[in-house]
């Protein structure tokens, strides 16, 4: 069954992909203007999981980064001349009206070891910022940061992040247990990190809907991370804060050139999202059946 609906999945996004090929070629030179133009007013939000040995491993093993892919993505971001935020000096600059030109916002979700041990020093060697995803569930144990690789996070400059209490798919849950996921999860982390007060949310597994985004606004939340593929301009931000676009970064065998793809990836789908062309539709419809872990 999973076989059946992943094939339909591809069939629709290949149609969907098609369409859209089309319509720039028939568009042609003005599109191509339009691009570039847009490209200077989006800014990509990169998400990944583990970055070193294969641990954490209960997800396809292309989310485990290598640490020498991972830094080769570090050091071509600093060679096109990008500057590396977090998520929340990203949302800053958007809600200011600031320019965004050549500046990408990196998160790492789920909290991993490795994003101490490996992450850490990498961002620290090439000038760069993350914002790290933690679920307060899994803090401390045999494959997630403890409190105290945490605390080193924060006092680099990093943002922390909530990735839920228990990591489960928020649209699903009742109204009691959404509280747990999304306020009793920030006043953990204030409680336990110095009073450091949490202000990103990252949707686990992409999950979210409208009670979602009220809950996350009324327990304190300035903004949240989903699962959509795009860029993040002035007016998606200040229009859907909560709605925050990302692309999953994966090793997929591909190297540098495969990384490089799906930085265009997110710049060219929040460009066709202006013409009324939005892939993450079709996404949307795998995260109601559960079949993509984020």
């Amino acid at each position: 069954m999973i076989k059946k609906v992943c094939l339909v999945f591809l069939a629709l996004v290949v149609v969907l992909l098609a369409a859209a090929g089309v319509a720039w070629k028939l568009n042609g030179e003005r599109w191509q203007q339009e691009y570039a133009a847009f490209r200077k007013t989006g800014a990509p939000v990169l998400m990944y999981h583990a970055v070193g040995p294969e641990e954490g491993a209960d997800w396809p093993k292309t989310l485990i980064m290598k640490p020498e892919l991972f830094e080769a993505h570090l050091k071509y971001l600093k060679e096109q001349g990008y500057t590396i935020v977090t998520v929340a000096e990203l949302a800053e600059r958007l809600q200011q009206g600031k320019s965004v030109d050549k500046y990408v916002a990196l998160s790492f979700d789920d909290g991993y070891k490795n994003n101490h041990s490996v992450v850490l020093p990498l961002l620290q060697k090439y000038d760069a910022k993350g914002s790290f995803f933690v679920i307060n569930r899994d803090i401390g144990d045999e494959l997630h940061m403890n409190e105290q690789e945490i605390k080193e996070l924060i006092a680099a400059g990093m943002e922390l992040g909530s990735h839920t209490y228990s990591h489960n798919p928020l649209a699903a849950v009742d109204e009691k247990y959404l509280v747990w996921e999304t306020d009793t999860s920030r006043y953990w982390l204030k409680k336990k990190f110095d009073g450091y007060i949490v202000r990103t949310l990252a949707y686990p597994n992409g999950s979210y809907n409208d009670r979602v985004i009220d809950a996350a606004k009324k327990y304190g939340f300035y903004r949240a991370l989903t699962g959509h593929v795009g860029v993040n301009t002035a007016a998606t931000y200040q229009k859907a804060p909560f709605e925050m676009y990302r692309v999953t970064v994966a090793d997929d065998g591909n190297g540098l050139e495969g990384f490089k793809k799906r930085l265009e990836q997110a710049y060219f789908f929040g460009f066709l999202q202006t013409k009324g062309i939005d892939i993450n539709i079709v996404r949307d419809i795998f995260v109601r059946l559960s079949l993509i872990h984020i």
